[in-house]
């Protein structure tokens, strides 16, 4: 059997370790060159490099491979500065300004100098000031005018009186004198009467006697008598000497009814104050403010009688009146900011203030109150405010008797205050003490479609005021006790009434009620003859007794006097009148 093989040379076998070895090196290092170039383009990839690798490496410098010019930019061109003087003229000029130099060094080394003449005396030294006192001139004025004063004084028609020797025990001061000691002191100085009786005051507490001294006065041009009759008719003064207050009572009409009680000794009397007949005072300029309640204890039903009434009263006033309208909830709001004069463009804008009204939010009625005292009054316009509500409020100052009582005192009767309610759930206690104590009054319906036909009525009555600001007193004599103590303003279609009580034998008072119509103030005496009064009912005792509860109520309201609760209690048993307002009263 024969073996077959394939013959090395040796020599080349021992050479093949050399070779692996080479091969193994290079592909070594061309493996870490390829890892090197791998971590220094992705230096991303973690590879094994510690974290903070990257915060160490070094930035690689930035190579520019490529150059490019760029674009040219509009050179920047310098302004020419500013020159206010010509080159080209100054250039022209400038010649003939050196031959002027010129002529000008010659000249001036041509002349010769001469040296002033020495001062002939030396320069006044000022005088001290005490020497300058002799230099004012205040003084010879002051003299001037005195002399002028004195001529003028000089000038001044006079008439000279003897002088009188000074009487020992003469009073100094002189009591006024009556109108009938005048008439017998000048009977005296003519021969007539004894000029012991009803002498002057002067003169009955003098000595000597009257007659000396009559005799004394009576040296100059007039008469003792004339002298007297000169003094007495300073006494004869004309209402229009001495008071600015017109008479209107020949314009106006008062009736007057009684009720005798026969159950105690006092007589009950009504004066109803209207006007006479056709030519009455003139109607005052008026500001008319309408206030709507619009909270939601005011229904939708209830709110759309009250804006059709609101219409109606619009329609009423004229263009010498002034206008504005507020409606609140639990906030007020106005129509306008100001007064507006009544114009179509105004009532129209005043008809769609009041159909934007909603019935909506709780109420707070103080809030509204005060905002009604912060819109300005003008002097002479009778400002008059219109109080649309329940007297319900829910918020804020929910107590009605210190809405009544705070309000009153800040109005002090300056806004005249008139309310209007309807339905069965009205504060009527609020609405009445409220119009009561801020010269207005109140109306208030049992059902709520009667709404509109108050808010006309109230129109009707209010449109023409003729007297504002009223104030009133009786004579002393007559011992009446009157109420309500503060009046409305006189209407033209609104009777002013008064209520009293006085002594049953009373005949006769006289009352006087002063107000102003415009810039006039004006006045109303009137003689009530109470014995012939037209004959009134027992409903006179019930109003007066009514009036004078709202009157202890206010008492009662300032001060919180048990005893003021207690006297109207009894004042209530005694005449058999109900206590008004039910629950609504503030006990």
């Amino acid at each position: 059997m024969t073996s077959i093989g394939i013959h090395v040379p040796m020599g080349r076998e021992a050479r093949q370790p050399w070779v692996r070895a080479a091969l193994f090196a290079a592909a070594l290092a061309l493996s870490l060159a390829l890892h090197g170039l791998l971590l220094a383009e992705f230096p991303s990839l973690p590879m094994g490099r510690p974290l903070d690798w990257s915060a160490k490496a070094k930035p690689r410098p930035m190579v520019m491979r490529e150059v490019r010019a760029l674009p040219d930019l509009p050179s920047y061109v310098q302004p020419e500065s500013f020159r206010p003087e010509n080159p080209e003229a100054f250039a022209a000029v400038e010649p003939l300004q050196k031959s002027l130099l010129e002529d000008l060094r010659a000249g001036a080394e041509a002349m010769e100098f001469v040296p002033p003449p020495p001062a002939e005396a030396a320069a006044p030294v000022p005088e001290a000031a005490a020497d300058l006192a002799g230099m004012d001139f205040r003084q010879d004025i002051l003299e001037i005018e005195q002399q002028v004063a004195a001529d003028e004084l000089a000038a001044l028609p006079r008439r000279v009186e003897p002088v009188l020797e000074r009487i020992s025990g003469a009073p100094d001061i002189t009591l006024p004198a009556t109108a009938d000691a005048i008439a017998a002191a000048a009977a005296a100085a003519e021969g007539r009467g004894d000029v012991s009786l009803q002498s002057l005051s002067v003169l009955s507490h003098a000595a000597p006697p009257a007659a000396a001294m009559i005799d004394a006065a009576s040296q100059g041009e007039l008469s003792a008598a004339d002298r007297l009759r000169e003094q007495g008719q300073m006494l004869d003064e004309k209402a229009a000497d001495v008071t600015d207050v017109q008479p209107i009572e020949q314009l106006l009409a008062v009736e007057v009814s009684t009720y005798q009680a026969a159950d105690e000794d006092a007589l009950y009397f009504e004066l109803a104050i209207s006007r006479a007949g056709v030519e009455a005072l003139p109607v005052l300029p008026k500001d008319v403010l309408l206030v709507q309640d619009c909270s939601e204890s005011i229904t939708r039903t209830k709110l759309d009688f009250f804006k059709d009434g609101i219409v109606d009263y619009l329609r009423t006033l004229t263009t010498a009146d002034r206008v504005n309208l507020m409606r609140y909830s639990d906030s007020p709001t106005l129509c306008f900011p100001n007064w507006q004069p009544v114009t179509a463009d105004s009532l129209a804008d005043a008809v769609d203030f009041t159909d934007d009204m909603r019935a909506r939010g709780q109420t707070d009625l103080f809030s509204p109150l005060q905002q009604v005292l912060k819109i300005p009054r003008a002097p002479q316009r009778p400002m008059i405010a219109v109080l649309m509500t329940d007297g319900r409020p829910t918020m804020g100052t929910i107590d009605s008797s210190d809405i009544i009582a705070r309000f009153s005192k800040l109005n002090a009767g300056e806004v005249s205050v008139f309310t209007i309610g309807a339905g069965d759930r009205v504060n009527t206690f609020l609405l009445d003490l409220l119009g009561h104590n801020n010269r207005g009054g109140s109306w208030i319906m049992p059902l709520r479609e009667q709404i509109p036909l108050a808010v006309a009525r109230a129109a009707r009555e209010l449109s023409r005021p003729v007297l504002a600001n009223l104030d009133y007193r009786f004579s002393g004599d007559s011992a009446a006790e009157v109420y309500p103590g503060t009046l409305t303003h006189l209407f033209l279609d609104r009777p002013l009434r008064l209520f009293g009580r006085c002594p049953a034998g009373q005949k006769t008072a006289v009352l006087q009620i002063v107000g102003e119509s415009g810039p006039q103030r004006r006045d109303m005496v009137f003689a009530l003859d109470l014995a012939d009064a037209e004959a009134g009912g027992e409903g006179l005792r019930r109003e007066w007794v009514a009036q004078k509860i709202y009157k202890l109520i206010n008492d009662h309201l300032a001060s919180g006097r048990a005893e003021t609760v207690q006297e109207i209690r009894d004042l209530s048993i005694r005449h058999n009148v109900p206590l008004p307002y039910g629950a609504d009263f503030p006990m």
